[in-house]
């Protein structure tokens, strides 16, 4: 059986150098340029780092003629957010005063530890005031070091740790706080640019509601480098899963048409039914079709559009600088 070590180590160190490897398995440089050279063999401590480092089977490194994943890079989503998404403190969603404190505001910055690693980072903080959370990205969007920006977070409180992924068509973002047990799972689509630095969008959001009840919630949620110029009634509508347009045609021609033969056209049985029957007829015809109209459009899922997308977008555009 054929050892395809060096082989595979070169196609590694050509994705990220041998300076990566180096920092990520512990090893020095001149150790590994001296495996690729051929000058020493690998040790079992030096392929278990690799396993731990990049997620490798190590018998497939040794043995096989290794595909290295080409991982889509994270680079254009580093930047600070600000988080808009509705309060899931009432039962779902009723609200019964008015859309004050409907709203709730975040940040998520994500960032690189190294300049040269792969590994993308997240932190988010959260708070239910939306001039405080605006306050806080502006100081944010002033600090380039990671390791204050995670100092900031966590000087806000209420903050969650997490990564961040993508493909051709979405962005996946998971955060979690260990202290209270909460995982968060944002779904964004991924624009087709590659290298044009991402502003911001709407996506889905899917959390533990607070409250009375600590139950799984999915609801829209916007992030964007800039701050929405706009009112809080506005960014709410934004936020809706419910905006549906509603067909009664097919309804009105059916009443139409119960009405004439209950009350025109004179036939021998509408004839011989008091008023009151004639009105339950209606009544039992009208909510039948109230009742599949809702039936129809009772919110099952809702996705995010293209259309819905590009209209967060141009929002976003139009925002200021935080």
């Amino acid at each position: 059986m054929k050892n395809m070590f060096r082989e595979n180590l070169k196609k590694l160190s050509k994705q990220y150098t041998q300076k990566h490897i180096a920092d990520k398995t512990g090893f020095s440089q001149s150790s590994i340029n001296n495996y690729l050279t051929k000058n020493s063999e690998p040790s079992i401590h030096f392929l278990i780092a690799l396993k731990d480092a990049f997620g490798i089977c190590v018998d497939d490194f040794l043995f096989s003629d290794f595909e290295i994943e080409n991982k889509t890079s994270n680079d254009k989503f580093i930047g600070n957010y600000i988080v808009y998404y509705y309060n899931n403190n009432s039962y779902k969603g009723e609200v019964h005063n008015s859309l004050k404190n409907v709203l709730n505001y975040g940040i998520i910055s994500i960032y690189k530890e190294k300049e040269l690693d792969n590994d993308v980072q997240v932190i988010a903080s959260f708070s239910s005031d939306r001039w405080t959370v605006v306050k806080r990205l502006k100081e944010i969007n002033t600090i380039k070091n990671s390791q204050e920006i995670t100092q900031k977070h966590e000087q806000y409180g209420n903050v969650y740790y997490g990564n961040i992924s993508n493909n051709d068509l979405s962005i996946f973002i998971n955060i979690s706080n260990n202290l209270n047990g909460d995982k968060v799972s944002i779904i964004l689509n991924n624009p087709p640019s590659k290298n044009v630095e991402y502003m911001g969008g709407v996506g889905t959001i899917n959390s533990v509601a607070r409250g009375r009840e600590h139950n799984p919630c999915i609801q829209y949620v916007i992030i964007s480098r800039k701050i929405l110029d706009m009112p809080e009634g506005e960014i709410y509508k934004c936020l809706r899963l419910d905006d549906y347009k509603i067909d009664m045609g097919e309804a009105c021609v059916d009443m139409i048409d119960l009405l004439k033969r209950i009350y025109i056209d004179k036939s021998e049985i509408a004839l011989e039914l008091t008023d009151e029957q004639k009105q339950a007829i209606i009544k039992n015809k009208l909510e039948y079709h109230f009742q599949n109209i809702l039936d129809a459009n009772m919110f099952r899922f809702a996705k995010i559009s293209n259309k819905e997308d590009d209209a967060i977008y141009k929002l976003i555009k139009e925002g200021v600088d935080g």
